[in-house]
């Protein structure tokens, strides 16, 4: 049986009989994993610190024939302070739901690794409303899913009049073909100008965004679309979040 190390942010833990997991697992070296955690929720375990979400921990893995087990496992970063924040923890799970969904199975995109782990430590910063989009947005981008924000996706021309951003169709709509897609959402040019910073700039620069409420509301709305159609179904911890205000 081949062992081998990884490390990795647990994404889900999921509880299969009463003391034994399932970990949803977004590695740096193999991308999705889901591996097996016998009796990693037993008081006395000492991997059950290392498979709690959130955790960035090093995995001794066995290859299995269809699934592989955890037979060692160590913390790097708990992200304790999570758990002292509501909707800090809600955010948390809503990223790692996303990641779950764009992160290819068993195929390394460590640019997603990168983001979801720069994004877990300042999710108790300030600005985190930028965060969360900024997130969402580059996500969309490391998948091969960046929207066309230059040039209406339709006909290729100048995005002019009362604009849409069509999820279906990859972009923005101008206003000439806006009725290709009825259901787009509207996307005013502050909306674009913003959205198209957030897939060009560092993380580190985000905070410096002056984003109106508006303009705030409209960009949740945009990428919110986008993430729903390409994932074909709502994240289940947006409404969570919703409740939360967030």
């Amino acid at each position: 049986m081949k062992l081998y190390q990884t490390e990795a942010i647990v994404l889900r833990a999921l509880a299969v009989r009463e003391a034994d997991r399932v970990l949803v697992l977004l590695t740096r070296e193999q991308g999705k994993l889901r591996v097996w955690a016998h009796g990693a929720a037993r008081p006395a375990s000492r991997k059950r610190g290392a498979v709690q979400p959130f955790c960035r921990s090093r995995f001794l893995l066995a290859q299995g024939r269809e699934i592989d087990t955890v037979r060692q496992a160590e913390v790097l970063e708990d992200f304790a302070f999570l758990y002292a924040d509501l909707k800090a923890l809600g955010l948390a799970v809503y990223l790692c739901e996303l990641a779950e969904g764009f992160a290819p199975e068993g195929q390394p995109n460590p640019g997603i690794y990168r983001l979801l782990l720069q994004v877990l430590r300042r999710l108790t910063g300030p600005r985190r409303d930028l965060l969360v989009r900024f997130f969402e947005s580059s996500i969309l981008a490391l998948s091969g899913l960046r929207p066309e924000l230059d040039v209406c996706a339709a006909c290729a021309g100048r995005p002019a009049g009362p604009l849409r951003f069509s999820p279906r169709l990859g972009g923005l709509l101008c206003g000439a073909c806006r009725a290709r897609d009825p259901a787009a959402p509207a996307c005013r040019p502050a909306t674009v100008r913003v959205l198209g910073k957030m897939l060009d700039w560092p993380l580190n620069r985000v905070g410096r965004l002056r984003v109106d409420p508006v303009t705030a509301r409209e960009l949740a709305t945009v990428l919110h679309a986008c993430i729903c159609y390409h994932l074909e179904r709502e994240p289940k911890s947006l409404a969570f979040l919703r409740k939360l205000g967030e």
